[in-house]
């Protein structure tokens, strides 16, 4: 008589951490935006400089523009738990796809340009995160 056997699945179980720590606010939560926000800021300032000396005004526009990417970056890590694999994928190929065209807007290219190229880079994105997040799931 052959009997089944259960076999592990390759979904991840909750491990519990520490007491007093919750899931969502692990170091990675903070240092991966923190970092990807300076150097998104840096890159933003560093385009917009175009080889002169640093003005205020550039700036500004690094670390404004560094602090709201690294915002929107620590909220979609935190919550991205709470959403469906396919709204997920979306919000990553829209992060993507919006800092990618501020980018490109600041280098001087025209609307049209700017919107193609946000698009592209959003729905490639968002088409391998849906990958990712289905196959592993």
């Amino acid at each position: 008589m052959s009997a089944h056997t259960t076999l592990p699945g390759r979904h991840r179980r909750s491990v519990e951490g520490p007491p007093g720590r919750t899931r969502g606010h692990s170091r990675a939560g903070w240092i991966v935006p923190l970092v990807l926000a300076v150097l998104y800021g840096f890159y933003a300032q560093n385009i917009e400089r175009e080889g002169s000396m640093v003005t205020v005004g550039q700036a500004m526009l690094g670390v404004v523009s560094g602090l709201v990417f690294g915002v929107l970056c620590h909220l979609l890590w935190r919550y991205r738990g709470r959403l469906p694999r396919e709204l997920r994928a979306v919000a990553f190929g829209s992060l993507a796809g919006l800092a990618v065209g501020w980018l490109y807007s600041l280098s001087g290219n025209s609307v049209l340009t700017v919107a193609v190229v946000s698009l592209i880079v959003g729905a490639g994105v968002g088409c391998a995160a849906f990958y990712v997040f289905y196959t592993h799931e």
